[in-house]
């Protein structure tokens, strides 16, 4: 037998409800604070502040019933963590951290394409497509038109939710059809890829190689990037390290160490890690790899962390001079630690100690030759680094 129940009480239980809820909310966002806050007068002062705002949204907040506790959630984590003003720590949700996680070994999401929808001519265009990823090495190419995605005519009204099956890592195919001027041309992409972090080519008889990241397969790259330049007649390399400054120690001492020799002394390592109060929080030793090239190293104002140690010790080998100016100064190390839900707390946790040099934190890497400007992709003529660097090894 059913009953009825009054307005007034469905809405009491409404409300209840929603009550309940964002005390759920504010008790998850305490777990979370447990564990980054080890001090109690600590928590005490912040629980009291969160119990303080709950208590006047229950009370005076108009928009009460649309509370969206996933969103409180993650505002109150990524504030906290946004709070410590280093721009290397932040807080990541479940989906961020996974994507994270395969960024630094090296796989990427989606096809390898970014576009815009021009709704002045109603066509969705390619506006740059990445090295090494599907759409690349299936020559789709910047400014083609997408027309059709899984066979869909692509229109204003479905062109997001079509993107959203070139999302993701799944290594499924997905039929693209592009027009580029005016000519129809029909693609299978493969949704998820490897990164390719490194590139190469040789300019007159200098070997260049550009690093954008220090990943999980950077190495393996760098290996077939040196191979190559000197299988085409380099004499001499230039590694472009210029605005680079993803990955991590642990992959960026791998690097350095397919060109660096064994060190010295059995006390000495590539790189180390020590923690805030100075203990050793990892070491990364050298094996008897040996690149004998004149090398220059090009950096900038945005070469940081990896990429710095990756300068740093070439110079402190004697291996390279660095030209370009001077860099970003971030020599610390980040680790991920992981919650409850699957978010994750990327943290600064210890300082990075190149093989030889000081720590170059918060100062960065002054450059043996100082030279204003930035890379040109049209035309390197016009790069006055890369040339300062072709100048420097021509003198050798």
């Amino acid at each position: 037998m059913s009953k009825k129940i009054s307005v007034g009480v469905a809405l009491a239980l409404i409300l209840a409800s929603i009550a309940a809820t964002f005390a759920v909310t504010v008790a998850v966002s305490q777990t979370i604070y447990n564990k980054l806050i080890s001090d109690i007068s600590g928590r005490t002062e912040m629980y009291s502040a969160i119990d303080d705002i709950n208590a006047l949204i229950r009370t005076n907040y108009y928009y009460f019933g649309s509370i969206n506790s996933e969103k409180i959630n993650f505002s109150i984590s990524d504030g906290y963590v946004n709070g410590l003003g280093d721009p290397n720590s932040h807080f990541l949700t479940a989906s961020a951290y996974t994507d994270y996680t395969e960024r630094l070994n090296g796989n990427a999401s989606g096809v390898g394409i970014t576009t815009t929808w021009d709704a002045a001519t109603a066509k969705l265009v390619v506006t740059s497509v990445a090295n090494g990823s599907s759409a690349a090495a299936k020559g789709i190419k910047e400014n083609d038109i997408l027309t059709k995605i899984a066979g869909e005519k692509i229109t204003a009204n479905n062109y997001e939710s079509l993107l959203d099956t070139l999302s993701g890592d799944t290594l499924s195919t997905v039929s693209v059809t592009c027009s580029r001027n005016g000519t129809p041309l029909e693609f299978s992409v493969t949704v998820g890829y490897s990164f390719v972090s490194v590139s190469h080519k040789v300019i007159g008889n200098v070997g260049y190689i550009c690093i954008s990241a220090f990943y999980a397969n950077t190495q393996d790259q760098l290996k077939e990037a040196i191979t190559a330049v000197q299988e085409a007649g380099a004499a001499s390399i230039i590694f472009d390290l210029r605005s680079t400054k993803e990955g991590t120690v642990e992959y960026a001492a791998a690097c350095i160490d397919c060109i660096t020799p064994i060190c010295s002394s059995q006390d000495e390592v590539l790189a180390k890690l020590v923690g805030r109060d100075g203990t050793p929080v990892a070491n990364y030793p050298s094996s008897s790899n040996n690149l004998n090239l004149p090398m220059v190293v090009l950096v900038n104002g945005e070469t940081a962390g990896p990429a710095e140690l990756f300068a740093c010790d070439l110079r402190d080998f004697d291996k390279a001079v660095l030209v370009g100016t001077q860099t970003a100064g971030v020599g610390t190390a980040q680790q991920a630690f992981t919650l409850e839900d699957g978010s994750a707390v990327i943290l600064t946790t210890s300082k990075i100690i190149p093989y030889k040099s000081e720590s170059f934190n918060e100062v960065g890497l002054v450059p043996n030759h100082e030279v204003e400007g930035s890379a040109s992709v049209l035309d390197e003529s016009k790069d006055a680094q890369l040339q300062k660097a072709i100048s420097v090894l021509s003198a050798d």
